[in-house]
């Protein structure tokens, strides 16, 4: 301890340098790394999971809030999958395919049937489109028609409520790039914009314990007494040597960071893709093309319905006296 105070007291301004790139380290280590090394537990959990998930047969139930609880456990990850989730919709059976299908083009036969029919009764006159009923049972065939057409309703919209045509299959509007991004998931927890940035400030740190120790031993540097010329010397070499040191020591770790930080980020950019591609394979993004394609269907159906029952209203219209 005594041979020890002299050089705190000799080299107090290069041990005070020495002790900021110390501190800088250990905050390094703590911020930065033991979070990275958590987010990488962590993502590589979420990512198993999702893989598991996409290995279960076709129409798998799965429970977006279980998703939600047990494997979206961060922070950032529960935001992510709560804005994503907005965009998925149950992925209902083709129009022209399955029960539903079958059910919907027996409602479209039988609803041709019985108006084609009633335009056969009508004998090309007026059609009170407003008391269906009471018409369907006038004649027995319109009323058998009519109570197929009732029937086949009812099926149908049981269907379409029932669980059957939705078996847990969810389909997203979007691709999940676009909320699981490397900002939120990476960036933002690792502080990854400031710790960027350590290496440069310890290469600045070395280079002020340099000219500190240059500065130091030029002070100190006495050539008034000859005889003492060469111990100064001797000194000052010293003391710049060890500046020279502390400097060398910044500029190793500095490279040393610089190698772990992008490491770390390439890996963890590298698990977010994964997640990107699991939750795409799982959920089969389409952009709303299937939801447009059948909001256009109906449209058209609705069009067509609409233009053959004012066609026949004008049909059915008696006709203005020519003048």
């Amino acid at each position: 301890m005594p041979d020890l105070m002299p050089q705190l007291t000799a080299y107090w301004h290069l041990w005070a340098v020495a002790a900021v790139i110390g501190l800088i380290a250990l905050n390094y280590a703590t911020q930065f790394i033991g979070p990275a090394l958590r987010l990488k537990k962590s993502l590589a959990q979420v990512n198993g999971h999702l893989a598991l998930m996409a290995k279960n047969p076709p129409g798998t139930l799965i429970d977006l809030v279980q998703l939600k609880n047990e494997v979206m456990t961060s922070p950032a990850l529960q935001h992510a999958w709560q804005q994503y989730t907005g965009t998925l919709q149950a992925q209902w059976q083709a129009a022209e395919s399955g029960p539903l299908g079958a059910a919907r083009q027996r409602v479209s036969h039988l609803s041709k049937a019985f108006f084609a029919h009633m335009g056969q009764t009508s004998n090309g006159g007026r059609i009170d489109l407003s008391n269906l009923e009471q018409l369907a049972q006038t004649d027995d065939q319109l009323a058998q028609l009519w109570d197929q057409y009732n029937h086949a309703i009812e099926a149908l919209q049981q269907l379409e409520t029932s669980g059957s045509t939705t078996p847990g299959q969810w389909q997203a509007n979007s691709h999940a790039e676009n909320y699981f991004t490397e900002q939120a998931l990476v960036d933002s927890p690792l502080q990854s914009n400031f710790y960027k940035h350590i290496p440069g400030i310890l290469t600045g740190v070395g280079i002020i314990g340099t000219f500190t120790g240059l500065i130091a031993g030029l002070v100190s540097f006495d050539v008034s007494n000859p005889e003492r010329v060469q111990a100064e010397l001797s000194h000052l070499v010293q003391t710049v040597g060890h500046a020279f040191l502390v400097s060398a020591l910044a500029i190793t770790l500095a490279m040393v960071f610089t190698w772990i930080e992008k490491s770390v980020l390439t890996g963890r950019y590298r698990q977010v893709e994964q997640l990107q591609q699991w939750l795409d394979t799982l959920f089969a993004p389409q952009g709303g093309t299937q939801f447009m394609e059948r909001l256009t269907q109906a449209t058209e159906i609705q069009a067509a319905l609409s233009y053959k029952i004012l066609s026949q209203l004008r049909a059915s219209a008696p006709q203005a006296p020519r003048r």
